[in-house]
């Protein structure tokens, strides 16, 4: 599509800087939160794969013939993704219809379907910097190989157009300019089950100033131990900083990755702020050009 052109600079605080692409800004990491490794927020299993991820109808115009790769749109792209990098299916291509665009609050998407959506009111307690929230139910568990995680049983991803959204580019000022299906690419990874990463080159890292359709290594390298090998043996995970998982095994909850456009990430755990990190956006605003 002409506005995903080279000449335009896409600017998405909560994934992957390249090291040949950083700027001069500031993350921080608040008390709440200290990711010094890799963090698993849960897992779907077996019997719920491939996830049956169905998709808004309202986002069938917002592409093309010419955007459809073997079949499949770029949301259903991305999906794809994740397949090929954990050499399985774990989310059905091409996507179902939704049967409901939408609902007016987060716990109504708890349905019988497992969707992407577009919502054009935005929810009364979540932040109106929201980008896009994946909200995700399960119950929490433990296993020699992943340690203490949230077994899901429901997720949804849910795009804020009543702020942001313009086709496949979401825009809140001339100067910043947010790629949908990078945005969903992130947000797949959330409703996969990972966390956000600071350490290592990722899709689920804070920030980056290309637009990124593909993984990096450590995110294929994840998400097949995740779902593969069911361990994670090269990596340090530690789900607690991230998840604050205090509730006893057994216990059934609910959480919001919220990826705001003023450069915060904010998860919940139960109506609790479990965790949030930070860019200064100011020194990209002042530098990026479209």
């Amino acid at each position: 599509m002409k506005c995903l052109q080279a000449k335009l600079i896409f600017i998405i605080f909560f994934t992957l800087v390249l090291s040949s692409c950083k700027q001069s800004s500031t993350t921080t990491t608040q008390a709440i939160g200290n990711p010094t490794s890799s963090c698993l927020i849960g897992k779907w299993d077996d019997s719920y794969l491939p996830l049956a991820v169905k998709m808004s109808t309202e986002f069938s115009t917002d592409y093309t013939g010419a955007d459809l790769v073997a079949g499949l749109n770029p949301l259903e792209q991305m999906a794809k993704v994740w397949n090929t990098a954990s050499t399985r299916s774990l989310i059905t291509v091409p996507f179902p219809a939704a049967a409901t665009t939408g609902y007016s609050t987060t716990s109504a998407f708890r349905d019988s379907e497992i969707g992407i959506y577009k919502s054009h009111t935005w929810f009364s307690g979540v932040s109106s910097s929201a980008l896009a929230i994946t909200q995700f139910y399960g119950v929490i568990t433990s296993s020699a190989g992943l340690g203490q995680y949230i077994n899901l049983t429901h997720a949804d991803i849910i795009v804020n157009y009543r702020d942001y959204g313009s086709r496949f580019t979401m825009t809140n000022n001339p100067l910043v300019e947010f790629d949908l299906p990078t945005v969903v690419l992130h947000e797949m990874g959330h409703l996969l089950g990972l966390c956000h990463e600071t350490k290592r080159s990722s899709i689920m890292a804070p920030y980056y100033l290309t637009v990124q359709r593909s993984l990096q290594p450590y995110d294929a390298d994840l998400i097949h131990d995740i779902y593969v090998d069911n361990a994670i043996s090269a990596f340090s995970v530690k789900n607690v900083n991230q998840n604050a998982l205090s509730e006893a095994p057994g216990t059934e909850v609910k959480g919001i990755i919220e990826v705001r456009a003023d450069g915060k990430c904010v998860h919940y755990i139960n109506g609790r702020k479990t965790y949030e990190h930070k860019v200064d956006v100011s020194a990209f605003k002042r530098k990026t050009k479209i």
